[in-house]
């Protein structure tokens, strides 16, 4: 046996290994399922209602999403392997009841359990907003918000011209401007619009 295969084995005697069919009924009772694959696989699909937290960060940022350390973790990646490696991260951290999906998410999907295509950010909108997504209040969730809002600024003199424009630049998806005031020379200062 390799490195890998006695690593894998190892994992497996601690951490508990569940079907899909079982954590589709733990997450209807309540707990949580964890999807810890890569945007570019979650982009593919990705169960309804998962958590869905890339490995490579998932230690860094799993308390933000999951706070309470009884709570049951249900970690999927594609097939299996690396929600093992995952859910045990999850243990070392002290989250005690921690199950890898058997299988992951392609049992998921030929088992036909429900799973959608979640929004996620292009290559350019990832650049684009790079620093909010560093942002733990904000990251591509919160990214993803801004962009499905709409808000209406009422006023573009003053302030609301900066609002409007500092609006634009976070990404907001629809920003409407009512103003009633007439452009003309005399208030050109309020009228950076």
């Amino acid at each position: 046996m390799n490195a890998k295969d006695q690593r894998i084995s190892e994992i497996k005697e601690k951490i508990p290994e569940i079907t899909p069919a079982e954590a589709k009924k733990l997450a209807a009772s309540g707990a949580i399922l964890l999807d810890v694959r890569e945007s570019d696989e979650i982009a593919q699909g990705s169960p309804v209602g998962a958590i869905r937290k890339g490995r490579a960060y998932l230690e860094l940022t799993i308390e933000q999403d999951i706070p309470e350390y009884s709570q049951h973790i249900l970690v999927m990646c594609q097939s299996g392997i690396r929600s093992l490696f995952a859910a045990e991260s999850l243990q070392l951290l002290g989250y005690e009841n921690v199950s890898s999906v058997k299988g992951g998410f392609t049992q998921w999907k030929n088992e036909g359990h429900p799973f959608e295509m979640p929004a996620t950010l292009n290559a350019d909108a990832k650049e684009r907003y790079s620093r909010h997504l560093l942002m733990p209040n904000v990251g591509e969730k919160g990214q993803l918000k801004l962009m499905e809002a709409k808000v209406l600024c009422i006023g573009a003199g003053g302030i609301g011209s900066p609002v409007a424009m500092y609006l634009a630049a976070t990404g907001i998806g629809t920003l409407g401007i009512v103003d009633h005031d007439v452009v003309d020379r005399s208030n050109l200062h309020r009228q950076i619009l």
